[in-house]
Protein backbone atom coordinates (compact mmCIF):
# COMPACT_ATOMS: atom_id res chain seq x y z
CA UNK A 1 0.00 0.00 0.00
CA UNK A 2 1.54 3.36 -1.14
CA UNK A 3 2.73 5.64 2.07
CA UNK A 4 0.90 8.66 3.61
CA UNK A 5 3.04 11.66 2.61
CA UNK A 6 1.72 15.22 3.56
CA UNK A 7 4.00 18.40 2.53
CA UNK A 8 3.73 21.72 4.27
CA UNK A 9 5.53 25.08 4.74
CA UNK A 10 5.08 26.04 8.75
CA UNK A 11 5.16 29.57 9.36
CA UNK A 12 8.26 29.39 12.06
CA UNK A 13 11.78 27.92 12.25
CA UNK A 14 12.80 24.33 12.30
CA UNK A 15 13.71 24.61 16.24
CA UNK A 16 10.31 26.10 16.92
CA UNK A 17 8.62 23.10 14.81
CA UNK A 18 10.63 20.54 16.20
CA UNK A 19 9.72 21.78 19.58
CA UNK A 20 6.10 22.03 18.75
CA UNK A 21 6.44 17.85 18.17
CA UNK A 22 8.59 17.56 21.41
CA UNK A 23 6.94 19.35 24.31
CA UNK A 24 3.86 17.65 25.82
CA UNK A 25 3.06 21.63 26.96
CA UNK A 26 3.04 22.76 23.37
CA UNK A 27 1.77 19.93 21.42
CA UNK A 28 -1.85 19.74 24.11
CA UNK A 29 -2.56 23.20 22.59
CA UNK A 30 -2.43 21.99 18.75
CA UNK A 31 -2.93 18.54 18.37
CA UNK A 32 -6.12 17.88 17.59
CA UNK A 33 -7.99 16.98 14.02
CA UNK A 34 -11.15 19.19 14.83
CA UNK A 35 -10.97 22.82 14.55
CA UNK A 36 -13.15 23.37 17.67
CA UNK A 37 -11.99 20.78 20.22
CA UNK A 38 -13.81 20.31 23.93
CA UNK A 39 -10.38 21.45 25.27
CA UNK A 40 -6.69 20.73 25.11
CA UNK A 41 -5.04 18.01 24.06
CA UNK A 42 -3.59 15.32 27.01
CA UNK A 43 -0.09 14.61 26.05
CA UNK A 44 2.65 12.78 27.42
CA UNK A 45 5.65 11.82 26.56
CA UNK A 46 9.32 10.16 27.45
CA UNK A 47 10.67 12.18 24.56
CA UNK A 48 14.11 9.83 24.01
CA UNK A 49 14.37 6.83 21.74
CA UNK A 50 12.61 3.97 23.09
CA UNK A 51 10.58 6.58 25.05
CA UNK A 52 6.77 6.22 24.97
CA UNK A 53 3.78 8.84 24.44
CA UNK A 54 0.06 8.94 24.58
CA UNK A 55 -2.02 11.85 23.15
CA UNK A 56 -6.12 11.84 24.04
CA UNK A 57 -7.51 14.31 21.52
CA UNK A 58 -10.81 15.53 23.63
CA UNK A 59 -13.30 16.46 20.61
CA UNK A 60 -17.07 17.25 20.29
CA UNK A 61 -17.83 13.42 19.42
CA UNK A 62 -15.84 12.15 21.96
CA UNK A 63 -11.84 11.02 23.47
CA UNK A 64 -9.47 9.57 21.10
CA UNK A 65 -6.15 8.12 22.24
CA UNK A 66 -3.39 7.45 20.17
CA UNK A 67 0.10 5.89 21.51
CA UNK A 68 3.51 5.15 20.50
CA UNK A 69 6.92 4.63 20.79
CA UNK A 70 9.93 6.89 19.76
CA UNK A 71 12.46 4.56 16.59
CA UNK A 72 14.39 7.77 15.69
CA UNK A 73 15.27 11.63 16.97
CA UNK A 74 17.62 13.64 14.70
CA UNK A 75 16.72 17.32 16.63
CA UNK A 76 15.62 19.67 14.44
CA UNK A 77 15.96 17.26 11.80
CA UNK A 78 14.04 14.04 11.78
CA UNK A 79 11.40 12.26 14.45
CA UNK A 80 10.08 8.89 13.87
CA UNK A 81 7.58 7.12 15.66
CA UNK A 82 5.00 4.14 15.78
CA UNK A 83 1.64 4.94 15.94
CA UNK A 84 -1.81 2.99 17.07
CA UNK A 85 -5.23 4.11 17.52
CA UNK A 86 -8.71 2.84 18.20
CA UNK A 87 -8.50 2.27 14.12
CA UNK A 88 -4.32 1.25 13.31
CA UNK A 89 -1.65 -0.45 15.28
CA UNK A 90 2.01 -0.04 14.82
CA UNK A 91 1.83 2.10 11.86
CA UNK A 92 4.94 4.49 11.40
CA UNK A 93 5.45 7.82 11.02
CA UNK A 94 8.47 9.68 10.20
CA UNK A 95 8.95 13.80 10.44
CA UNK A 96 11.37 15.54 8.35
CA UNK A 97 11.78 19.65 9.15
CA UNK A 98 13.48 21.52 6.40
CA UNK A 99 14.38 24.75 7.01
CA UNK A 100 13.53 27.31 3.80
CA UNK A 101 14.39 30.48 5.51
CA UNK A 102 14.17 31.47 9.59
CA UNK A 103 10.68 31.83 9.38
CA UNK A 104 9.57 29.37 7.24
CA UNK A 105 9.84 25.23 7.57
CA UNK A 106 8.89 22.49 5.30
CA UNK A 107 7.57 19.54 6.79
CA UNK A 108 7.21 16.41 5.21
CA UNK A 109 4.70 13.43 7.50
CA UNK A 110 5.46 10.10 6.00
CA UNK A 111 2.96 7.26 7.48
CA UNK A 112 3.56 3.83 6.52
CA UNK A 113 1.96 0.08 7.59
CA UNK A 114 -1.87 0.75 6.64
CA UNK A 115 -4.29 -2.05 6.97
CA UNK A 116 -6.69 -0.72 4.04
CA UNK A 117 -7.30 2.04 1.96
CA UNK A 118 -9.77 3.10 4.27
CA UNK A 119 -7.21 3.29 7.48
CA UNK A 120 -5.32 5.72 5.23
CA UNK A 121 -7.85 7.89 4.14
CA UNK A 122 -9.16 8.35 7.15
CA UNK A 123 -4.95 9.21 8.57
CA UNK A 124 -4.99 11.69 5.61
CA UNK A 125 -8.09 13.66 6.55
CA UNK A 126 -7.00 13.58 10.42
CA UNK A 127 -3.36 14.57 9.76
CA UNK A 128 -4.64 17.25 7.30
CA UNK A 129 -6.92 18.97 10.06
CA UNK A 130 -4.38 18.38 12.67
CA UNK A 131 -1.43 19.95 11.11
CA UNK A 132 -4.03 22.99 9.69
CA UNK A 133 -4.20 23.44 14.01
CA UNK A 134 -0.51 23.32 14.08
CA UNK A 135 -0.76 25.45 11.79
CA UNK A 136 -2.46 28.35 13.41
CA UNK A 137 -1.14 27.74 16.17
CA UNK A 138 2.56 28.41 14.92
CA UNK A 139 1.18 31.66 13.02
CA UNK A 140 -0.15 32.95 16.73
CA UNK A 141 2.67 32.33 18.50
CA UNK A 142 5.59 33.33 16.09
CA UNK A 143 3.86 35.50 14.29
CA UNK A 144 6.45 37.70 12.47
CA UNK A 145 5.84 41.58 12.07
Amino acid sequence: MEPLVIKKVMPCSKRQLFDAWAKPSVMARWFFASQTPVKDSTVRNSFTVGGSYSLTMHLQTGDYTMSGEYVEINRYTRITFTWSSHIIEGSLVQLDFRELSPNRTEMTLTQTRFPSDEVRASHDQGWNGCLSSLERFLEREYAVG
